[in-house]
C-alpha cells in the first residue's frame, strides 16, 4: 500500500467534493488522500484509488478519494465551532486562478482539503461552503506570502487542488457564507489549516535550498 491519509467521518455525511473517486454530491463515510510521487504517470487514478481503499478495508461506495504529491504525514488541521478542516499543502507550483495560462505543469501538486461540519447543510449550503473554503484558502496563501508563478500577486492555489465538504444529514441549513455561523467556522478552520501548511511548506523549501548551498560550498572547499 502507498502512504495515505484517511479521515473517518464517524458516520454518514452529505458531501460535495471534487474528489477523483466519489466526486460530486453524495453520501460518504470517509476521505482517503493518497500520496503519490511527483512523476506519477498512471492514467487510471480512479482505479488506483479504489485499489488503495480496498487494501485498507474501506468501502469504495462511501469513500471519497483524492491524491497528492504532498507529504500526507505533514497534514495540518484546525477545529472550532463544530467544524474541522484537514489539509495537505503542496505548493511547488503556486498559481493565480485568473493569471496567464501556464502549460507543462506537473499533474500532481496540490492543496487537498476536507471539511467536516456539524451544520446540516442543504445542497445550496454545500455550494456556499465550497465557496467559503476556497476563499479562505486563497486568503491563507496570501497571508503566508505565497506568490503566483503566473501573476504579479499572491497565489490562489495550484492547478489541481481538491476540496470536500462533509456535512451532517438533515438538509435544513442553507447558509454557509463567511457571515453565517457555519461558514465563519469553515473559513477560520480552512484558513488556519492551510496557513500552517503553507508556512511549513515554504520553510521546507528554504531549508532545502540552504542545504544545497551548504553542500555546494563543502564540495568546493574540498577541491584543490
Amino acid at each position: 500500500m502507498s502512504q495515505a491519509l484517511v479521515v473517518d467521518f464517524g458516520g454518514p455525511r452529505r458531501c460535495l467534493s471534487s474528489a477523483v473517486v466519489g466526486g460530486g454530491l453524495r453520501t460518504a463515510r470517509a476521505w482517503l488522500n493518497l500520496q503519490v510521487g511527483h512523476g506519477y504517470a498512471r492514467t487510471d487514478p480512479d482505479v488506483h484509488l479504489c485499489e488503495e481503499m480496498l487494501a485498507r478495508g474501506l468501502d469504495v461506495a462511501t469513500t471519497l478519494g483524492a491524491m497528492t504529491a504532498a507529504h500526507v504525514d505533514r497534514a495540518t488541521e484546525h477545529a472550532e465551532g463544530g467544524t474541522r478542516a484537514v489539509a495537505t499543502v503542496g505548493i511547488g507550483v503556486p498559481l493565480a486562478a485568473a493569471g496567464r495560462l501556464v502549460r507543462a505543469l506537473p499533474k500532481v501538486n496540490t492543496i487537498n482539503i476536507v471539511v467536516l461540519t456539524d451544520a446540516p447543510l442543504t445542497d445550496s449550503g454545500l455550494v456556499y461552503a465550497v465557496q467559503t473554503a476556497t476563499e479562505a484558502k486563497a486568503q491563507a496563501l496570501a497571508d503566508a506570502g505565497i506568490g503566483a508563478r503566473n501573476h504579479a500577486g499572491p497565489a490562489t492555489g495550484t492547478a489541481t487542488d481538491s476540496i470536500a465538504i462533509a456535512a451532517l444529514p438533515g438538509e435544513c441549513e442553507p447558509f454557509a457564507g463567511p457571515m453565517a455561523p457555519a461558514g465563519a467556522a469553515i473559513a477560520h478552520c480552512v484558513h488556519a489549516a492551510v496557513l500552517a501548511g503553507a508556512l511549513a511548506f515554504r520553510q521546507g523549501q528554504q531549508d532545502e535550498r540552504q542545504s544545497a548551498v551548504v553542500g555546494e560550498d563543502a564540495a568546493g572547499a574540498g577541491r584543490p
